[in-house]
């Protein structure tokens, strides 16, 4: 049976929320479906969790408040699946015994391969494609025709910051398997073919933190990190030799500026209860480009520090691990959350489940008492 979940968690990247809603709803129900079905014939154990109880407790609680209180329930209740998704995927992966986790966190890489080929194949050879049919559709968009222009590879997301920062938090999970370490390099190259600085930079804390919880920086590591800097470089001076202002890294900033300060005074009006899942919408964006201003807005005081409760809990007993388990695993499996939780300062991948659903199944992955080396 877990053969099923590992399908639909693998197809799950695949299926914008955004480019295809139906789909997306239709997927949503055959994961649940079979999720209570596996339950119901195999149960489940609850003893992972034990650990993290409290803050997981806090935070859906807050979910089914903010729904109560929301300024459009109807908009709210449609949202809710990526919140309470991804506490099923985070209770039902934890539950899962060492062997079958290993076989998911096996099935994430090679997705993660699967979709950087496709990322580099698109770089090669799909963008003549797109400026086919841009043309021929009259598509004005200035982002998606500057992705066009620069080939800057997004499939199967929406843009190339998403693949990019997708892609940064599979890397360390690669990182498990030191006898297929290849694995890296294709995702590695189609990550920097995105020219995504937040992805980058994720990436660059992640393996910092990486290293660090291997036995501190030293002249091995120092190569990597300075590899990742001398990358982000050549990225930013790429982005800026851009004739076009709107391309610019310096655009990108002052833009998300803008939009954190509107998320700041959406706050300050409603900064107990928010605004309701869903119902956050800026004057240019849908997004705040921060995560856990957006999670602020929309659930209130109660709703973000629960979520982070619940993510420094889980953080904490993944640490604690560290002392006499298995840090082959673990330390990729922290490195993963990390670089997630960071990409989302600058950008919103925490509400698109073909996203989030992956990052909620790595945090449950770290609710293991022990690992086998991979």
């Amino acid at each position: 049976m877990l053969s099923i979940f590992l399908i639909l968690i693998s197809i799950r990247p695949f299926i914008s929320s955004v480019a295809f809603p139906y789909a997306n709803h239709i997927y949503t129900i055959l994961l649940f479906s079979f999720i209570a079905f596996y339950i119901f014939k195999k149960g489940m154990s609850l003893k992972a969790i034990g650990h993290i109880k409290y803050p997981l407790l806090l935070f859906t609680t807050s979910i089914f408040i903010c729904l109560i209180f929301s300024q459009d329930r109807i908009t709210s209740a449609k949202e809710i699946y990526k919140y309470i998704g991804g506490i099923i995927l985070l209770v039902f992966t934890a539950s899962l015994p060492t062997s079958e986790k290993n076989r998911v966190i096996s099935y994430l890489v090679n997705v993660g391969l699967i979709i950087s080929l496709l990322a580099i194949y698109q770089y090669t050879f799909g963008f003549s494609h797109l400026v086919n049919y841009t043309g021929k559709k009259e598509i004005t968009d200035l982002f998606t025709l500057d992705y066009i222009s620069r080939r800057r590879p997004f499939l199967p997301f929406v843009t190339p910051n998403l693949l990019g920062g997708y892609l940064a938090m599979i890397i360390p999970l690669g990182l498990i398997y030191k006898k297929k370490i290849w694995i890296v390099i294709p995702i590695a190259v189609a990550l920097v073919l995105t020219a995504s600085l937040g992805a980058l930079l994720s990436l660059l804390v992640g393996l910092i933190l990486y290293f660090y919880l291997k036995g501190g920086l030293n002249q091995k590591s120092i190569v990597p990190i300075f590899v990742i800097l001398a990358i982000i470089s050549l990225v930013f001076i790429f982005r800026s030799s851009a004739q076009k202002y709107h391309t610019q890294p310096i655009f990108s900033t002052l833009m998300r500026l803008n939009y954190w300060q509107d998320s700041l005074k959406i706050i300050k009006k409603y900064p107990l209860i928010g605004v309701g899942l869903g119902n956050f919408n800026l004057a240019n964006s849908r997004y705040a480009h921060n995560s856990y201003l957006q999670l602020w807005a929309e659930m209130g005081v109660l709703g973000i520090i629960a979520f982070l409760w619940l993510v420094v809990a889980i953080l904490k007993y993944n640490l604690e691990r560290l002392k006499n388990h298995n840090r082959t695993t673990y330390i990729p499996l922290i490195t993963s959350v990390v670089i997630f939780l960071v990409h989302n300062l600058i950008d919103f991948s925490f509400f698109l489940a073909e996203i989030s659903f992956v990052w909620w199944v790595v945090m449950g992955l770290g609710l293991e008492d022990s690992y086998k080396d991979a």
